[in-house]
């Protein structure tokens, strides 16, 4: 990996590769999170994103009502896009289930299993990942294209006014392999993003939400950009880590998002702006993001209906397309945006927090006692 002078660390990298890709079971909070775009041989393209989340101290109780986690518990978090005709179909599956020291998080070493996902380093270049994307499955083999990408430079960046992250991104993979859904083998190719994060960081602590962008350009430079936002929706903090063609890299605080046009849920009533304009001025990047499809929103469960879950959240999560400049030159591209945080979209009112906090603490501890898988499926039309 090369770094640019401008931002090359004055310390050694917070991140050790190979070893930090396993797990890290003394930290708060811990997530490996994968999207990717793919095509199969009829010409039908696809978006699928999966997280694993894992919050495995328990007994301190410190917890986020924001992810989609009771304490001391592991969850996984799928779906799966198709696009046709203008139109898209969205299926999510969440599964959790309640820490122990015996689950298939395997420090050291990527070789992690949970709710049917098996995520596995192979090799210094290859991964592979199996198991559910929203109702279907995917078998696919990811080939490292490009080196990893450590975010602030040295792979650790303050996630908001409390607390930090390691951070790192893997930016571009070529996928490979086979989607299973409807009884169907679907052979299909794409490219897909990985992202691995974990610190003590207190999601949703001293801001309103975020806006996250991971953009995969054709001239072979991709970008990884989020803020946190404040209530008045400007930036409470922000961080940009870049990877060149060549594989070096930058890294920006100066993130510049205007929003434009806006699209109201009609399943929970949030109004989210789904088209961007994305500049980073001191990287010479301006560049336009727009939705493949507006209906991509990972609607959670209310908490009155089943409470195991009810710190699922809702948020949106989908693929996008993306036209600008770098450089002064022309792009296109592809890559995926997540906001959060967004009015109607919240679950859990925030006077309501404390209570919520107290209900899962309890729903923790009578975890702990009994074994627990929980599976929510929601699906659109037949894909």
């Amino acid at each position: 990996m090369r770094i640019s002078p401008a931002c090359r660390p004055s310390t050694p990298p917070r991140v050790r590769l190979p070893e930090d890709d396993g797990s890290h079971p003394t930290e708060k909070t811990e997530w490996w999170y994968l999207n990717g775009h793919l095509e199969d041989e009829q010409g039908r393209t696809y978006d699928f994103v999966q997280a694993l989340f894992d919050v495995p101290d328990a007994i301190a109780g410190r917890y986020n009502v924001d992810l989609p986690m009771m304490p001391g518990a592991t969850a996984l978090d799928t779906g799966l896009t198709r696009h046709q005709g203008g139109h898209s179909q969205r299926s999510r599956m969440t599964v959790r289930a309640p820490y122990t020291d015996n689950h298939d998080l395997t420090p050291g070493a990527m070789d992690h299993q949970f709710g049917g996902l098996h995520l596995k380093r192979w090799d210094a270049q290859t991964f592979t990942v199996s198991g559910p994307a929203g109702e279907a499955q995917v078998d696919l083999r990811l080939t490292q294209q490009k080196p990893p990408l450590l975010m602030g430079g040295q792979g650790e960046i303050p996630m908001g006014p409390y607390g930090l992250s390691r951070y790192y991104t893997y930016p571009m993979l070529a996928a490979e392999g086979v989607l299973h859904v409807n009884g169907e083998e679907r052979r299909v190719h794409g490219q897909a993003w990985m992202d691995h994060q974990w610190g003590d960081m207190q999601m949703y602590n001293g801001y309103q939400g975020w806006d996250w962008f991971g953009l995969q350009l054709e001239n072979n430079t991709q970008v990884n950009a989020f803020r946190f936002r404040s209530e008045d929706g400007t930036n409470a903090s922000a961080a940009v880590g870049i990877s060149r063609p060549d594989g070096t890299q930058d890294v920006s605080e100066q993130l510049r998002l205007r929003p434009g046009r806006t699209w109201h849920s009609p399943s929970t009533g949030a109004d989210y702006p789904l088209e961007w304009h994305l500049s980073i001025p001191d990287k010479a990047i301006d560049l336009d993001v727009r939705p493949l499809q507006d209906a991509q929103e990972m609607v959670g469960t209310p908490p009155h209906t089943q409470p195991e879950l009810a710190l699922v959240p809702t948020y949106w999560e989908g693929g996008v397309a993306v036209q600008g400049t770098v450089d002064g030159q022309p792009v296109s591209g592809k890559g995926f945006m997540e906001l959060v945080g967004y009015p109607g979209d919240r679950i859990i009112p925030r006077e309501l927090t404390q209570d919520v906090i107290d209900l899962a603490r309890r729903l923790g501890e009578e975890a702990r006692s009994r074994p627990l898988t929980v599976v929510a499926a929601t699906s659109g039309a037949s894909f």
